[in-house]
């Protein structure tokens, strides 16, 4: 089955994807034969360095083609935001802290705790799809119960000046 990503999150690995492929694997392969050249390879340190850093690429080009390969690319702007939808920016308000949070639902591949976005199969992210604004959820996490009512709802914008600390 697809995971779900917004077009920000899966140009992003597309583009990781491309610079490891085209730049970073290039530069380490020709690093490596310029190293193979000084001699006993098992005592050479800067031989031994490009070949890790060869092999932690193709990992990673490993791990980004099947992110790319198995992802369900979504458009966040032609799908409505009058209720909770995937790629909207949730505020809520915590009813026994008594004080607000925002959340953005993305795909699991485009979470990040620090900037509160949360997958859509997530807990939470599955309590708020199709909400409304004043609709209350209830959410047990290790058995402490958290209660929220939702005041906005809106389309996130991955255009905003702020969102570049996550490229």
């Amino acid at each position: 089955m697809k995971e779900l990503i917004t077009e920000h999150g899966f140009r992003k690995f597309v583009d990781e994807f491309n610079h490891l492929l085209k730049v970073e694997k290039p530069h380490w392969i020709k690093e490596k034969e310029i190293a193979a050249q000084f001699g006993d390879r098992s005592e050479n340190a800067e031989y031994i360095s490009a070949k890790e850093q060869i092999r932690n690429i193709d990992k990673r080009l490993r791990f980004l083609d099947k992110i790319i390969k198995n992802s369900n690319v979504i458009n966040i702007d032609e799908i409505p935001h009058n209720k909770v939808n995937f790629g909207s920016r949730v505020t809520l308000f915590d009813l026994e802290l008594e004080e607000q949070k925002e959340f953005t639902i993305v795909g699991t591949y485009e979470t990040n705790p620090k900037y509160n976005f949360i997958s859509n199969k997530s807990p939470l992210g599955k309590k708020l799809l199709g909400k409304s604004i004043d609709d209350e959820i209830e959410l047990f996490i290790n058995d402490k119960l958290f209660e929220y009512e939702v005041i906005n709802i809106e389309k996130f914008d991955f255009n905003l000046k702020d969102i570049k600390v996550l490229d």
